[in-house]
């Protein structure tokens, strides 16, 4: 019995001692081939432009970084693009704040939308995958004539709330051990398994891509306040994704095990221009497990403006 409870003790207390040894590093220490900080209502936020064309923006997932998009940038740069990878805020390169309406859908939104203004794109094609598929829907609600079009990819379109775990990760004392333990360095390999069909993707390069952002002080914190934020501010996007006009394409998983490919159905059929793919045999990150099948369905709707000489896998 004192064994267990010391067991538990340990549990619970240690995360407090120990982050101080996991994040070590600042988000400007992230920063690598062509990444670099934009000012945004007074924090950092990180960003990765590369090439020449028609501008499209890159939104990454909830948990992930603007470096997920590695492979896809390398690919729509090649095709003849300009192509901006953005980190949302207590992402990536992107500041940590512990103010909660930071980490609303649309304070996200309107974030990039005004990172945009402060770079001088007005208009271009959204590439949202999970949560940043969500943010791209909310963009092209708030600002459709700046959007050509959107690219959806098993995107986080029919939440109204945070998820279960959520609440528990809100717990004084408990919830901070929850959440130190369950976002792990050495777990993420673990989680990214548990959500992809197709497990050849998961070189230790890539894990330790996604593992990075770990490691920058306030990563654990602002995770806290994200957990706690409101989902949405004002028009969210379960209520109002069908009234957008501009074309939506969505590409999903048949496996995805975090949001059911029947969501990109209900979207097909709620709003007027939009389209579904569905790639066999891949889950919840289809840019990474399935990418040639996932890059040729791009093309579709981004054709090559430029002589590809790269294969890509």
């Amino acid at each position: 019995m004192i064994w267990g409870f010391i067991v538990l003790l340990v549990i619970l207390i240690a995360p407090y001692l120990l982050i101080g040894l996991r994040e070590t590093q600042e988000p400007a220490e992230l920063l690598h081939h062509g990444m670099r900080h934009v000012l945004w209502n007074g924090i950092t936020i990180g960003i990765r432009e590369r090439g020449n064309g028609a501008v499209v923006v890159l939104i990454h997932g909830f948990g992930s970084w603007l470096s997920s998009w590695d492979t896809l940038q390398d690919a729509l740069v090649g095709a003849g693009y300009r192509v901006i990878a953005i980190d949302m805020i207590g992402s990536g390169t992107s500041a940590r704040s512990l103010n909660a309406a930071f980490y609303t859908t649309s304070a996200q939104a309107r974030m990039i939308l005004e990172v945009l203004d402060t770079i001088g794109v007005r208009q271009c094609t959204l590439i949202g995958h999970s949560y940043g598929g969500r943010v791209a829907l909310q963009m092209g609600i708030y600002a459709p004539e700046r959007i050509a079009e959107i690219i959806a990819i098993a995107p986080e379109a029919h939440a109204g709330s945070r998820p279960p775990i959520a609440k528990l990760v809100t717990i004084p004392i408990l919830g901070y051990a929850l959440a130190f333990w369950s976002t792990a360095p050495l777990l993420i390999k673990l989680g990214l398994a548990s959500v992809s069909a197709r497990k050849a993707w998961l070189t230790p390069e890539r894990v330790e891509a996604y593992a990075a952002p770990l490691h920058v002080r306030g990563q654990l914190a602002a995770q806290i306040v994200q957990s706690s934020a409101p989902k949405d501010g004002d028009m969210p996007v379960p209520t109002h994704y069908r009234h957008i006009k501009l074309p939506v394409h969505v590409i999903w998983g048949d496996q995805d095990p975090v949001f059911p490919a029947r969501d990109g159905l209900k979207m097909v059929e709620s709003i007027e221009h939009c389209d579904i793919a569905i790639v066999p045999n891949c889950g919840h990150i289809p840019h990474e497990e399935a990418f040639s099948e996932t890059w040729a369905l791009i093309l579709q709707h981004l054709p090559a403006r430029t002589v590809m000489l790269q294969t890509y896998r």
